[in-house]
């Protein structure tokens, strides 16, 4: 069978389109791959900088992460919600469908530093409605990871981290699930304890989706979280190569670059 491969969950492509364009299409080009999987918070990764390379092949899926976020403190270097929005009928119409296209207002985060406040909980459900009025009919989304290496960085930086407690997780999760039934779309966990396993890469979807109709592997992939149910797929990326949107609750490397290639 073909491949799925998958850029990436390991770093943003946007900062390495070019690099990652050869990686692709040297290792893995258009004849031996089923679908290229790309996650990325900057649309302009497909709609621009990968655009003439995807292109030539037959199935592109995009996970687009839109936390509403963008431009903070919390995510500086990230467009803000409005502008990625707005870029959603474009993808759509490369993509050749709406399907192929999740929304990912990911993670759910509350931050808190002297007297400002950074949380997500109640934009994300605008997301979520903005997004489903283009056409979007999936989105996924989690609570912050809070690895050790995050409370580190957070700390240093005198961020306080404000968790919910259960009731509340519960009764967001289940607020944010209700506004993307309204609006015809589907709420889908990402590795959230106790609540359903779902699959972000879904070769059985991928399959459906297929314009040739061509099987890809099923089986689950290796190496992912317990709560993880995607099916297999080749990552092109590395932890090495570290994202600048300088993100504060990035888990993909202990220290992160903001886009003034700043320290944090």
């Amino acid at each position: 069978m073909k491949t799925v491969v998958s850029l990436s969950r390991r770093t943003e492509p946007y900062f390495y389109a070019e690099k990652l364009a050869g990686v692709l299409t040297g290792r893995y080009p258009p004849e031996r791959v089923h679908t290229v999987v790309i996650w990325t918070k900057f649309p302009e990764t497909v709609l621009v900088r990968l655009r003439r390379v995807l292109a030539g092949y037959a199935q592109v899926y995009v996970h687009l992460t839109i936390t509403g976020l963008g431009g903070t403190a919390v995510e500086p270097c990230v467009p803000p919600p409005e502008k990625v929005l707005a870029q959603i009928p474009a993808l759509i119409e490369f993509l050749r469908d709406p399907r192929r296209l999740r929304v990912r207002p990911d993670p759910l985060v509350v931050l808190q530093r002297k007297r400002e406040v950074v949380s997500n909980l109640v934009t994300a459900g605008a997301v979520i409605r903005e997004a489903a009025s283009c056409g979007v009919k999936t989105f996924s989304s989690s609570f912050v990871a809070l690895y050790p290496k995050v409370r580190q960085r957070l700390a240093r930086l005198g961020w306080e981290v404000v968790v919910p407690a259960a009731a509340e997780r519960q009764r967001v999760w289940e607020e944010l699930a209700r506004t993307a039934a309204a609006n015809g779309a589907t709420l889908y966990a990402c590795c959230v304890p106790g609540l359903p396993v779902s699959r972000c890469i879904d070769g059985a979807l991928l399959t459906a989706l297929h314009p040739a109709g061509e099987r890809c592997r099923l089986d689950k992939a290796q190496g992912q979280r317990a709560e993880c149910g995607c099916t297999h797929s080749v990552d092109l990326c590395w932890y090495t190569m570290p994202c600048p949107s300088g993100c504060l609750y990035c888990y993909a490397n202990a220290r992160i670059t903001s886009c003034g290639d700043r320290r944090l």
